[in-house]
């Protein structure tokens, strides 16, 4: 709470600053200081108008008098609703800047205003989103399951069931983008989420599509973007043992599953918020440069990646991916793993042997289980600037590669029409 009010008393002294400025220009007579106009009507009018018919002096005096409200507002502000009140007054202030005409001489410092104004309306956002946030479920011992969880179901509440949904680890996590594969499908018409998961093993896959999500909530096709580690049956799992120690899994057990119906009985945790979009992707914007790279983070030889060691592909983690194929099967939803791009910084000698295994691997499986993949993992080795880190894809690698998935006549893509008779 202290640093909250630190935060609105700063924004405070600044707009007093602006008003120190604003002196030589004083409010129009039929306006007194202490008078806030219909902000929304006022706002929309000059932003909607070729020729404002505030002056520039007014519109900054309005815009002033707006901020002035948002930040007396947010000095109290506790509830989603008092945020939302917060986050509408910057956004109105914001507006009467915006309507400020460029040829005004005012133009220039308003716009630097402006930048203010605009990033204090996204704190304000950012409250009102954490404190409008579900509780959903008890936690699943996973913040970014439980996250992911309570998104879906708001999606679905939004827009309904995707068609496309996708799966897997962090690496499908920020590294399929479902607003642009969903835009380079449009033709299709279908609709995309992304559903990877932090840590997501086969074995966590399996737990989510077979008892978490219920047949109505499943859709048309699976995309699997995957990685050795996902299917590494010599490391311990502990996302999944996070969540078989979990309240959700025992909430699960006996038979309750994840609503945003709010109840006084659940033990429901209120649903974590974080950097991923609406479509549940996370996007990362930075570069993969080695040389700045490790000078930041050490850098460790595959013979020292605690991800291959022991390195071991039979075991439960094959299992689970038995169990997704042959439900996959029986739900008639096309299962397409996609075994995702690694840099060529990372496939060192020895991890590259590892990856030669699961290569094959993922070929004799696809055989045994009737399901597709696509063998993508080194096909950008010389592409660093599609790499935010040397084993994750950035935002421009996601891109790329989502719409390299549109375009791959191999997959077997839903039909509109199938897609709305499901």
């Amino acid at each position: 709470m202290r640093r909250r009010r630190h935060l609105w008393l700063v924004m405070a002294m600044s707009l007093w600053l602006v008003g120190c400025w604003l002196r030589g220009n004083p409010l129009p007579a039929d306006q007194s200081p202490g008078e806030l106009p219909n902000a929304p009507d006022a706002a929309t009018e000059a932003v909607t108008d070729a020729t404002p018919r505030e002056s520039p002096e007014q519109l900054v005096s309005m815009a002033i008098r707006q901020a002035t409200a948002a930040a007396d507002l947010a000095e109290t502000a506790e509830s989603a609703a008092d945020w939302d009140q917060v986050t509408q007054q910057w956004l109105q202030a914001s507006q009467s800047l915006q309507a400020v005409p460029p040829q005004a001489p005012q133009r220039v410092f308003v716009q630097r205003k402006l930048r203010q104004y605009l990033a204090y309306g996204q704190v304000a956002q950012r409250q009102a989103e954490r404190a409008s946030v579900p509780r959903v479920f008890p936690s699943l011992g996973s913040a970014v399951l439980d996250e992911k969880i309570g998104l879906y179901l708001s999606y679905v509440a939004t827009v309904g069931v995707p068609d496309v949904m996708v799966i897997g680890s962090s690496r499908a996590l920020q590294g399929i983008d479902p607003q642009v594969l969903q835009a380079a499908l449009a033709q299709e018409g279908l609709t995309v989420f992304n559903f990877g998961i932090n840590g997501a093993t086969a074995q966590l896959m399996s737990f989510l599509l077979r008892q978490v999500l219920t047949p109505d909530q499943l859709p048309q096709i699976l995309l699997w973007g995957v990685g050795s580690r996902s299917f590494n049956s010599g490391r311990v799992d502990r996302t999944f043992a996070a969540v078989l120690r979990s309240p959700g899994y025992q909430a699960l057990q006996s038979g309750e599953r994840p609503s945003l119906e709010q109840s006084a009985e659940t033990k429901a945790v209120a649903m974590p918020v974080s950097e991923i979009d609406a479509y549940g992707f996370l996007a990362q914007d930075e570069r993969f440069n080695p040389g700045q790279y490790y000078r930041q983070f050490s850098r460790v030889p595959g013979e020292y990646d605690s991800a291959y060691q022991p390195f071991r592909l039979q075991g439960v983690q094959t299992q689970s991916l038995h169990a997704i194929a042959a439900w996959a099967q029986s739900q008639q939803i096309p299962l397409v793993i996609v075994n995702l791009p690694l840099s060529d910084d990372y496939l060192d000698p020895v991890r590259l042997g590892y990856e030669r295994q699961f290569q094959n691997y993922l070929q004799t499986e696809a055989q045994r289980g009737n399901f597709q993949v696509l063998d993508w993992l080194l096909q950008w080795r010389q592409q660093d600037g599609f790499f935010a880190d040397p084993s994750h894809l950035n935002q421009f690698g996601a891109a790329a590669l989502s719409r390299q998935l549109a375009a791959t006549a191999e997959i077997p893509w839903p039909t509109k029409e199938s897609a709305t008779d499901e």
